[in-house]
């Protein structure tokens, strides 16, 4: 039984993201909120560029162009995500299958 047990502990959005991402397991859950876990990140990441650019047109041009890449790389794995969904809930269904 603790092999289902052990399932269990694995159930979190993380560890799925991980495997479906990188087939490999999340090492470690993130309990800070989506805001969190963006601010941690974004933060280090603009005060970087500011002090590489101090030019404020050329600065803001700069983390312009990245958000825009970030924006299309979320679009792309949002749309994903959808379909990943759509394709388990199929299965979940039985739709597709064959039952003979």
């Amino acid at each position: 039984m603790s092999y289902i047990n052990g399932i269990f502990t694995r159930l979190d959005i993380q560890h799925i993201r991980e495997f479906l991402l990188y087939g490999e397991e999340a090492i470690n859950v993130n309990t800070k909120d989506y805001k969190e876990r963006i601010d941690e990140y974004q933060k280090p990441a603009i005060e970087m560029i500011m002090q590489k650019f101090p030019n404020e047109d050329e600065c803001e041009k700069i983390t312009n162009k990245i958000y825009d890449f970030v924006t299309v790389t979320q679009d792309v794995y949002m749309e994903i995500g959808m379909q990943c969904g759509t394709i388990l809930m199929m299965q979940l269904l039985g739709a597709g299958k064959d039952n003979k």
